[in-house]
């Protein structure tokens, strides 16, 4: 009996051991506790990328690579069941990944995929451009009908099993030596193996061109900064290399920080002359940073920071407060993503000669300013406060 060549066999147990690894966290992926859930959902994703584009290759090789007959002690029927259950695999392991990959791209969460945690894997680009009302209604039907494909590779995965055990058991015809080759009694291909950098060289092109578009849509956006508002020139100028400007979110119940690379700030301001402090402050809000890609790639999008409609937050003061010795309270209006709230911003000031330094931190509530309005309204992954935390050094302007 004639078995199949290294390549079908390598390809083979390759993607069964894959698909088998991802049927049960697929199907237990929403037991998984959430501060573990976005890490296993990356890789979920990552291997059944693996498995489409696995599978693509595997299908080339068998329409270049025709596979050894089956054993002849086999009816016609039961020739013709064997074919028809493989062009069935065939169809699912292309068509689940296929299915998963525009589930994603529909959902409204628009969470990234992070292959291996290496790159964004981008998006399908015409169902992720879509309104969020037909995304809602898409991303059910896909998630459906990916759903029904896995249980029908299940019970596929049962029945192709059992087939086999039956002839190799039963009907003593050795059928699964053909991909078995150690349980001997088989004789090597009888075809040379062809086809080998069209099979292999076309998925891995497509896959390199997919990479190159995900990369290139997180590439660092210009740093150049934003201009600020129109202001008066204050008395203190911030030394932006010994200051910092943070956010602090949590995520699935784990805290998570970032930081704002861009921001300045007109100030004037004289601890003994309160009713004359004006402070006005912008932050690029497409200088965000996480360090972690994921979030990194998500904080841009519409439903987030909205970077492409509003890349700049204001903060205009419109009284401060002295509540203590060097303890202060900033009132003052914050305009994010198109909408102005007042926002109060507790600090401590010490002046120390021609220099001085603010520490500050307050909260605001995200939804309040649309923030992951749609893809987390009832805060059931991110947290509704972000603390935001300011430390800044300045130095005195020269008197005019």
């Amino acid at each position: 009996m004639e078995r199949y060549n290294r390549v079908a066999i390598g390809l083979h147990w390759l993607i069964a051991g894959l698909i088998i690894a991802l049927i049960p966290i697929g199907l237990l992926l929403e037991d998984i506790p959430k501060a573990y859930q976005v890490t296993v959902y990356q890789m979920h994703k990552s291997f059944g990328l693996m498995v489409l584009f696995l599978s693509l290759a595997r299908l080339g090789w068998r329409l270049m690579n025709p596979p050894p007959p089956l054993p002849d002690g086999m009816r016609a029927w039961e020739k013709l069941s064997a074919h028809a259950l493989h062009m069935t695999f065939y169809v699912l392991i292309i068509a689940i990944p296929i299915t998963g990959w525009m589930m994603v791209s529909t959902s409204p969460k628009n969470i990234p995929t992070m292959f291996l945690t290496l790159f964004n894997w981008p998006h399908i680009w015409f169902l992720a451009g879509l309104a969020v009302e037909q995304k809602k209604v898409l991303v059910g039907v896909f998630h459906e009908t990916h759903e029904i494909l896995a249980f029908t590779i299940i019970g596929l995965l049962v029945l192709h099993i059992g087939a086999a055990l039956k002839h190799q058991y039963i009907n003593k015809d050795n059928a699964m030596a053909r991909m078995l080759p150690w349980m001997g009694k088989t004789t090597p291909p009888t075809r040379k193996p062809r086809g080998v950098f069209l099979v292999f060289g076309g998925p891995i092109i497509i896959f390199a061109i997919l990479a190159l578009v995900g990369m290139k849509s997180t590439a660092s956006p210009d740093t150049a900064p934003v201009a600020g508002p129109a202001a008066d020139v204050g008395n203190w100028q911030v030394l932006s290399d010994y200051s910092n400007l943070t956010f602090a979110f949590t995520h699935a119940g784990n805290d998570q920080t970032g930081s704002f690379l861009l921001w300045n700030a007109d100030i004037t301001f004289e601890p003994d002359d309160l009713d004359n402090a004006k402070i006005t402050a912008w932050v690029d809000l497409g200088s965000a940073r996480t360090g972690d890609a994921t979030y990194d790639s998500t904080l841009p999008e519409a439903d987030w920071f909205d970077i492409a409609a509003f890349r700049k937050a204001t903060f205009t003061s419109t009284e401060v407060r002295a509540v203590g010795e060097h303890n202060y309270i900033v009132d003052g209006m914050l305009s994010l993503r198109g909408i102005s709230l007042p926002l109060s911003l507790p600090f401590t000031l010490k002046i120390n000669g021609e220099e001085a330094h603010v520490e500050g931190i307050t909260t605001l509530d995200r939804l309040d300013f649309g923030i992951g309005q749609s893809a987390d309204p009832t805060a059931e992954y991110v947290g509704r406060k972000i603390t935001i935390s300011l430390s800044m050094s300045a130095a005195r302007r020269p008197a005019p």
